[in-house]
């Protein structure tokens, strides 16, 4: 009963606990760093491989965005065109060939460009080898 009124333990349970923790082997300590150093840079290989597929996926998408330009300027004459012919009467007397029209050739060079500067590095490497 007197271990409850004021007689103490020479030593708390956090001495004790601090005083039995010791610090790992070398060995454990050198392998957990070695296996998470081999975790980090398989991860971060995977990293850079998809940073450089989203590079060049942007770049992709930042060539198709004059082609996508055309198309809305397009639809816009279009819809613009088609409102006007819906709210007056055309003359009988029209001119012919005085509307405008997309230019269909420019359209598929541009986009016969895009797809070969896209394919441009395996072409160079397949052709042009380092020896």
């Amino acid at each position: 009963m007197s271990s409850y009124f004021g007689e103490r333990n020479p030593a708390s349970w956090k001495e004790q606990t601090l005083d039995s923790l010791a610090a790992p082997p070398l060995p454990l300590a050198a392998f957990f760093t070695l296996f998470i150093m081999m975790m980090y840079f398989t991860n971060y290989s995977d990293y850079k491989e998809t940073v450089e597929r989203s590079k060049m996926g942007l770049r992709l998408y930042i060539f198709l965005l004059p082609i996508l330009a055309i198309l809305a300027a397009y639809v816009v004459t279009l819809r613009h065109r088609l409102w006007r012919d819906l709210t007056r009467p055309v003359p009988e007397a029209a001119a012919v060939g005085d509307d405008w029209s997309l230019p269909w050739g420019v359209v598929v060079l541009l986009v016969l460009v895009l797809v070969l500067v896209h394919y441009q590095p395996p072409f160079q490497s397949g052709w042009f080898r380092i020896v």
